[in-house]
């Protein structure tokens, strides 16, 4: 006989818990009841600050189990971002195996849902919920690294886009292998050696560094998109390319913006900026840098003041064309103009 856990059940039983589980560093559980004795588990939720929990079900089966967590009612839209690692067993509802894990983000208009997992197994996850507003916090323009449909999800308003606005269909969804360094955080945060307020810290730091290597993870796979779709680069991209290129050689001292420069080879600004890369090796403000200090040195062999050749290869001020020079070259204006004259002579 199937066996059954209800969340909105459990908690109407327990109102104490029902206003913890709204509260920061507040854990409640609810233990798997099997009358047989042959099935046992619990399923455990820890608030760790607003805007992030943790969510762990831990399961040894004789019986298949359903999990309902909420009314499965219709609700009010939010945006929803979950890590979810597999440790043992395999979640069937949404195909994740043993020992992978997932991330998505999704807009969700109804109240929970219901969970199957089959007997014969020891079921073990790992969830991680988070809010938009709180990995935004976290990491600022580095969201932009991050996939383009997740990062375009993140940043959605929700009184912008409307109930009607969110379908099914705006989903991010990842599925990837878990590797040894995230088994190795989940496992250590799983078995704490600390109690009290030194607990909830050590949790929280395992739970942000897990966040960190599957994002690590997701921009990898970004990266790899990216490149192979820079690869597939056409005859008449290239010779735009160069063309950019011939441009910044003429406009040295003043060059145009990016997007500028991309409309006047007629390309857009990211396969300019990809394409740039893949064909001379470097970023656009890159090449322009390489190619200013070349000239600048031509310059400082003829003894040209500091400040002359500032004004020459574009810098405002002797100062910040001084602190490129020596970035790029290794040593100060200066001290190049006087190395090279003792060689000359």
């Amino acid at each position: 006989m199937p066996l059954s856990l209800s969340v909105p059940e459990f908690l109407s039983q327990h109102p104490d818990l029902s206003i913890k589980q709204q509260a920061v560093r507040s854990p409640w559980t609810i233990p798997l009841y099997d009358p047989t004795g042959r099935s046992h588990g619990y399923r455990q939720e820890i608030n760790l600050r607003t805007g992030l929990s943790l969510l762990v079900d831990d399961y040894t089966l004789k019986e298949d189990l359903y999990v309902e967590t909420g009314s499965g009612q219709a609700c009010e839209p939010a945006l929803e971002l979950e890590l979810s690692f597999m440790l043992s067993g395999h979640n069937h509802l949404e195909g994740v195996p043993s020992r992978h894990n997932f991330l998505a983000a999704s807009w969700d208009d109804t109240d929970g849902g219901r969970f199957h997992w089959q007997a014969g197994e020891r079921v073990l996850k790992f969830d991680i919920h988070m809010e938009a507003g709180l990995l935004e916090t976290l990491l600022g323009r580095q969201l932009e690294n991050l996939p383009p449909s997740f990062r375009q999800l993140c940043q959605s308003d929700r009184t912008a886009i409307g109930q009607e606005a969110c379908p099914s269909h705006q989903r991010f969804w990842q599925v990837t292998s878990t590797t040894l360094a995230m088994r190795s955080a989940v496992q250590q945060l799983l078995n704490c050696p600390y109690e009290g307020p030194t607990r909830w810290l050590y949790w929280e730091g395992k739970v942000l560094e897990l966040i960190a290597l599957r994002l690590e993870q997701a921009s990898d796979r970004t990266n790899q998109s990216e490149q192979k779709a820079s690869s597939q680069l056409q005859s008449d991209d290239i010779d735009r390319i160069y063309f950019a290129r011939d441009i910044l050689l003429q406009q040295l001292t003043n060059p145009p913006l990016l997007l500028e420069l991309a409309r006047l080879v007629g390309l857009n600004d990211y396969k300019l900026k990809k394409g740039f890369r893949q064909v001379f090796g470097t970023t656009v403000f890159g090449y322009l840098t390489q190619q200013r200090m070349k000239k600048a040195r031509q310059l400082l062999v003829q003894q040209q003041s500091i400040a002359a050749v500032a004004t020459a290869v574009g810098y405002e001020s002797p100062t910040a064309f001084s602190g490129a020079f020596k970035r790029q070259v290794g040593m100060s204006p200066k001290g190049y103009q006087l190395g090279k004259c003792r060689v000359v002579s």
